[in-house]
């Protein structure tokens, strides 16, 4: 049996929860009333693309893995929630050294692909963006940056593996003063190999968060837009603690700062914020390496480069945790009302900053109630996250005579127990 007719009925079904009719649908959709007829029988296609689907579901407000048929017999745990971006990347490597034709890409389709997985990412939806990265990954890979190590010496780094923005970047990008991105597919690779990374990042597998963030530096740099290459070199600050040490990232990260402040200032918001990125990309950094002074300087250039942006006190809470400065960390918590703001994603890694601050003082029944309203605000962000399993793990052997909450945390870590990479639980960055 073909899958469409499933999918279809699983479209029409949140049409009428969204409470849309058939013509308000397809004009969402920028398509026709019989198109969507077509779709909901199942008569249009027995695979409809992936760009369909993801549309579909942003008109739905629904995560993509809701209109996706269940594979039957087969449990979560047995699951690689990366295969397909495993597969992609070799595929493009391969594409590249054979000297393989690509096919033109539809650069809006997969513009939206991107708004689409990103968006799901911070909302901690990451069960469907395996697809949404191997599918624009696939559809950009004669666009470069597969064999390249940026990291390395490749044609976006300068000496001792620096961003060189002189020689791929200009002051400016073409973006020109309105800071954004010229849309090519060199820029459309960069940031879906630096959401593959984030991918990898989230479930615990740094060499392969490295590789694909490595690869997003070098088409950022062939992009020679300076936002990009900075938001992608910040994704390989991240990387690079798992892959190499927090060290080597540090010096990485500060190298690149050097390099594209100057141009990243000259590009007005877009460009200020980049480079508060990449200074709190650093300040997480030098945190873990215990270095209070540096990390407090990278965050207050942080503060400077974008004044007031609620990312920075974020950090903040999180260096102060990495530091050991438990009671700033909990003195620095966010508000209920302050943190609803926040996506979900974001507002449960501040939950779970917080858990771990009060499970250091001795606070066990905070820990655990942090933890429990994380797992209510995204419960992928702490199922799927290996270090936050482990976390949840270390909670349950700790003196719980002064709390009520043991059979609630049991259950949290029974539900946590059969989720993520199958590969090795290996402690790397937050």
């Amino acid at each position: 049996m073909h899958p469409a007719p499933g999918i279809g009925r699983r479209i029409a079904y949140w049409r009428a929860r969204r409470g849309l009719t058939q013509a308000e649908f397809a004009r969402l959709m920028g398509r026709s009333v019989r198109w969507v007829e077509d779709v909901e029988a199942g008569h249009r296609q027995a695979d409809p693309r992936l760009s369909v689907l993801a549309k579909a579901a942003l008109v739905l407000h629904i995560g993509i893995d809701r209109l996706l048929p269940a594979e039957p017999n087969r449990e979560y745990h047995d699951h690689d929630p990366l295969a397909a971006v495993r597969t992609a990347l070799r595929r493009a490597d391969t594409a590249l050294a054979v000297g393989s034709a690509a096919v033109p890409a539809d650069l809006g389709v997969l513009r939206r692909e991107l708004t689409y997985g990103w968006t799901a990412y911070a909302a901690a939806d990451y069960g469907c963006l395996d697809r949404v990265v191997s599918s624009v990954l696939g559809a950009t890979a004669g666009a470069g940056g597969g064999v390249a190590v940026g990291a390395r010496g490749g044609p976006a780094s300068g000496p001792s593996g620096r961003v060189a923005a002189g020689a791929t970047v200009s002051a400016g990008g073409p973006g020109g003063s309105s800071g954004g991105a010229a849309l090519t597919s060199t820029v459309v690779r960069s940031a879906a190999l630096a959401l593959a990374s984030a991918v990898a990042h989230v479930y615990g597998e740094p060499d392969l968060a490295w590789r694909a963030a490595d690869r997003a530096v070098t088409s950022a740099g062939r992009s020679a837009d300076v936002v990009v290459l900075a938001r992608a070199a910040h994704r390989l600050t991240d990387a690079m603690v798992g892959h190499e040490g927090a060290g080597a990232a540090v010096e990485f990260a500060l190298g690149a700062e050097a390099d594209l402040a100057p141009a990243l200032d000259a590009r007005g918001r877009p460009g200020r914020a980049a480079l508060r990125t990449l200074r709190l990309g650093a300040a997480l950094a030098t945190a873990r390496l215990g270095d209070r002074p540096a990390t407090r300087d990278l965050l207050e250039g942080a503060e400077r480069a974008d004044p007031g942006a609620i990312q920075v006190p974020l950090h903040r809470v999180t260096t102060h945790v990495l530091l050991g400065e438990y009671a700033r960390a909990i003195a620095g918590r966010f508000t209920p009302a302050a943190l609803a703001v926040l996506p979900r994603g974001r507002q449960a890694r501040h939950l779970i900053d917080l858990a771990r601050a009060f499970a250091a003082v001795g606070r066990r029944g905070e820990a655990v109630g942090a933890l429990l309203e994380a797992e209510a605000v995204a419960a992928q962000e702490i199922r799927c996250r290996p270090m936050n399993r482990r976390f949840v793990q270390e909670i349950l052997r700790l003196d719980s005579s002064t709390d009520g909450d043991e059979a609630r945390l049991r259950a949290l870590a029974a539900r946590c127990a059969g989720n993520g990479s199958p590969g090795a639980e290996r402690a790397w960055i937050m």
